[in-house]
């Protein structure tokens, strides 16, 4: 399959999840490249991406509130994709992490595209995503153009995913 085939088949996947709440949350292998290739795609649509990992207690902690406080963002025509850094631990291949990113997304309630990375090296996801990507958790909002909005670093409260959703729409926040 080419690789433009690909990314229309993920585009596919990623409106199906979004336009359903209650289906399966697609998962998928991405390496860096093709995690900047998917944020490029949702451009015109606002977009909230958040970096987590299965290994990170804080993430885990989140990741409900962040399923839960997006619904209605999403509903509204928001996109929210997950970046899974399983890869981080030297020990982890990237199936290892695909298969815990499939385990523990039905237990956190994730129901949108989680792109599980295949890089353990954040720097390279930093240099690939030009972003920060510091200490995880790590929620990103863009606006429709593309542009940075909005970042909230460490664990989020469902107020303060409400408010990143805010912010990526260009609606005031309440801050």
């Amino acid at each position: 399959m080419s690789v433009a085939a690909r990314s229309w088949a993920w585009a596919q996947l990623c409106a199906a999840a979004c336009s359903r709440a209650s289906a399966p949350a697609p998962i998928r292998l991405a390496d860096p490249a093709a995690i900047r290739s998917a944020l490029a795609e949702q451009r015109g649509r606002p977009l909230l991406v958040n970096v987590w990992a299965t290994w990170c207690v804080p993430c885990c902690q989140e990741m409900p509130d962040f399923a839960a406080a997006t619904r209605a963002f999403r509903e509204r025509g928001g996109v929210v994709l997950a970046v899974a850094m399983e890869c981080v631990p030297e020990d982890v291949t990237p199936e290892q992490g695909l298969a815990k990113v499939q385990q523990r997304a039905p237990q956190l309630g994730i129901d949108f595209p989680v792109l599980v990375c295949t890089d353990g090296d954040l720097l390279a996801v930093r240099q690939a995503l030009s972003l920060e990507v510091g200490e995880l958790p790590v929620t990103f909002a863009f606006d429709r153009s593309g542009q940075l909005v909005d970042t909230h670093e460490g664990k989020a409260t469902a107020d303060e995913f409400v408010e990143l959703a805010a912010a990526a729409e260009g609606r005031p926040s309440g801050r």
